[in-house]
């Protein structure tokens, strides 16, 4: 049991660091050396580590990210992006801009993946313009957040919840559309009240347009492939099966060098969610879950859905900041369905393991893509200035996200 929790403590100190003075590891490597810990040092065997990695998600994960590849290839982010901030012509409209855009875009196509193909159109944007980027390099980071929670496809965690609950495409998304247009609806009116003196000065420079010219058969076939993806999850056809097919087919249909949507595919990603499944596996070998799980279900004795769904949501914020949303999530996998109404507790921890990202700058790797992006050109974003946004825009829609959920489920 102690050779477990030792394991588990050291992989995630070196997830959270990655930088020691005698190591340098990233997220992925990192869960990686705690998987293989997991199994040389006698916590699990190999065949139990075997098992402990869950398939549905790798392949759910890997055919999306296929069908996004080619629509990366093909600039359709990049011509999204340019498109909205040519029509943002003053710094309230530019600010709503990312926050809204950031949000519908993410709400499909993966949060990660919109914040590493949008922040260098933004950086580009604003230098034209001559403003500070910071503001909108934080909205850009919470409208992604906050948009992605509206579908099983707009951010790793959602894709465990909606494997892990059963719930079909439509139902996920008819509960949680109102809570993400709620969240970046409080998202911008909070940036907009917190940033006021900065909008209040127009802009110095008027934005040049610029031509990108997206490879439209290629994006074209990228957003059909996806309409049927979503179809077919629609139908009810399963969420794995359906998007390995549709990205396979995609690859078929293309026409286009494979290579270059293969590299696109989020390899680190896939690994990271293989490792953290063994490390969580050897976590419960322990007997540590089991006894999280106590806790969990002790909070739920005698208490009514509300209490319940404060408390998991105050758990999932807690969680989520210290060993990141979708450890937090994979914690839960077994607490969930021992939990009154489990269909609403599953929404409410996508929900707010994911608004819990926007709390702290290291809170969400999307958050870490905006930061890192923006400081390979030079601009650095600072941890107190956006906490001190996020916080209060993480309390208030977290609240909000547990109200709507609570009443929809009356």
């Amino acid at each position: 049991m102690t050779t477990g929790l030792v394991i588990f403590a050291a992989t995630y100190l070196l997830i959270a660091v990655q930088r020691l003075p005698f190591i340098h590891l990233n997220r992925p490597t990192a869960s990686l050396v705690g998987a293989v810990a997991m199994v040389v040092f006698g916590v699990l065997t190999l065949e139990q580590a075997y098992a402990a990695v869950d398939f549905d998600v790798l392949v759910f994960l890997l055919g999306l990210m296929l069908i996004v590849g080619y629509l990366e290839v093909g600039k359709f982010f990049e011509w999204a992006a340019e498109w909205v901030l040519e029509r943002a012509l003053t710094p309230p409209r530019l600010l709503f801009a990312v926050v809204v855009g950031a949000g519908l875009l993410s709400a499909f196509f993966v949060n990660d993946t919109v914040c590493l193909v949008v922040t260098p159109v933004l950086l580009a944007a604003l230098e034209r313009l001559r403003v500070r980027p910071q503001p909108y390099l934080i909205a850009l980071a919470m409208g992604a957040n906050v948009g992605s929670v509206a579908s099983v496809t707009g951010n790793p965690q959602n894709m465990l919840v909606g494997i892990w609950s059963g719930a079909s495409f439509g139902r996920f998304l008819w509960h949680m559309l109102p809570v993400a247009v709620g969240g970046l609806a409080i998202t911008y009116g909070y940036l907009r009240w917190a940033l006021r003196q900065q909008l209040a000065e127009p802009f110095p420079q008027r934005l040049d347009p610029v031509t990108i010219e997206p490879d439209r058969p290629l994006v074209a076939k990228g957003l059909a492939m996806f309409t049927v993806a979503v179809v077919g999850w629609l139908a009810g056809g399963s969420l794995p099966l359906v998007a390995i097919t549709c990205g396979a087919l995609m690859v078929a249909i293309a026409r286009r060098d494979p290579a270059y949507a293969v590299e696109r595919v989020d390899w680190d990603l896939l690994l990271l969610f293989s490792s953290l499944f063994v490390v969580m596996r050897g976590l419960e070998a322990t007997g540590a879950v089991a006894w999280i799980d106590r806790q969990a279900l002790a909070l739920a004795e005698g208490g009514s859905l509300a209490l319940l769904g404060s408390v998991v949501s105050g758990v999932m914020v807690l969680l989520s900041n210290l060993i990141s949303n979708v450890p937090a999530v994979m914690l839960w996998r077994n607490v969930v369905p021992q939990l009154p109404d489990p269909d609403l507790m599953w929404r409410i921890v996508a929900m707010s393991s994911t608004f819990a990202g926007n709390l702290l700058l290291i809170g969400s790797v999307a958050n870490l893509i905006v930061a890192e992006r923006a400081e390979d050109r030079g601009v650095k974003l600072g941890f107190g200035e956006y906490a001190r946004v996020g916080v209060p825009v993480t309390l208030l829609t977290i609240a909000w996200g547990t109200l709507v959920l609570l009443v929809g489920a009356r």
